[in-house]
């Protein structure tokens, strides 16, 4: 048999702040995410406009990665409110 102690406030208040570094950790990971979606939408308007590469400007394939991307951005910045609401403890109604 094994004992095991039983918490202290010490415990819970480091529990406590494990939590919150890590919760902001993933906002700023959704975040970066977001950035680097918007960055590459910038860089494939280039490819699509003044840089005019065929590749991008012709066909399906440029308006896909553009949907995607956007795609991306609305995804993250879903995902950045659901946990701003489980941080916050909102309840959406």
């Amino acid at each position: 048999m094994t004992i095991h102690h039983l918490p202290t406030a010490t415990d819970y208040d480091e529990h406590n702040e494990l939590v919150g570094r890590t919760r902001d950790k993933l906002l700023t990971e959704i975040a970066a995410g977001i950035s680097s979606f918007q960055r590459a939408c910038e860089q494939l308007s280039q490819l699509r406009g003044p840089v005019e590469d065929p590749d991008f400007v012709e066909g399906r394939d440029g308006r896909d990665v553009a949907q995607f991307l956007d795609d991306g951005i609305r995804i993250g910045r879903a995902a950045y409110a659901v946990v701003h609401t489980i941080i916050d403890k909102e309840i959406p109604r």
